[in-house]
């Protein structure tokens, strides 16, 4: 019995898969002032809690729900603002994820941007954060807002976008 050998032939080449380069969120210069409103409220609660006597006494009972409140408000609040906006920078795209409820998700394509440009304003120089926006001609633009270690992220998007092929 005789075998027929099929011809070889060699796959086409294949794109190498996406990769998640990194994930960022907003510098967390952003909860400082959170952080120490939280502090001084709990050191204020602690120092006036049952120090008010009749016919104030009803500020005892008022006072830690007024500074749960706050904390909610002011400290809490600005966490989970800052922890719901998510930028990942992959071999190919910027995607922004950002909501609570609804999540909004902004792609924008490595292949159609044309350069990317750093912006650094005084506050930012000083924690090391900045503004990268990311250029696509008529396509638009996208801005990474106060992202941390700014130029670390502009050269590796610099480099994606030269590495990356053009899209048509």
């Amino acid at each position: 019995m005789r075998t027929e050998r099929r011809p070889t032939s060699v796959p086409p080449p294949r794109e190498a898969p996406e990769q998640v380069i990194v994930r960022l969120r907003r510098s967390g210069r952003h909860l400082v002032a959170p952080a120490i409103f939280f502090i001084a409220l709990c050191f204020g609660t602690g120092y006036w809690w049952q120090r008010f006597h009749p016919p104030f006494a009803w500020v005892n009972t008022a006072l830690p729900i007024l500074a749960a409140g706050l904390t909610v408000l002011l400290s809490v609040l600005p966490l989970i603002f800052w922890l719901n906006r998510v930028t990942v920078i992959t071999s190919r795209r910027l995607i922004v994820t950002q909501g609570f409820l609804v999540r909004e998700r902004t792609e924008f394509l490595l292949g159609h941007a044309s350069d990317a440009v750093l912006r650094r304003r005084p506050i930012q120089l000083l924690s090391n954060s900045g503004d990268v926006i990311v250029h696509a001609g008529a396509e638009g633009t996208m801005i990474l807002r106060d992202v941390p270690r700014a130029r670390l992220v502009h050269r590796a998007i610099s480099d994606l976008i030269e590495q990356s092929p053009r899209a048509s």
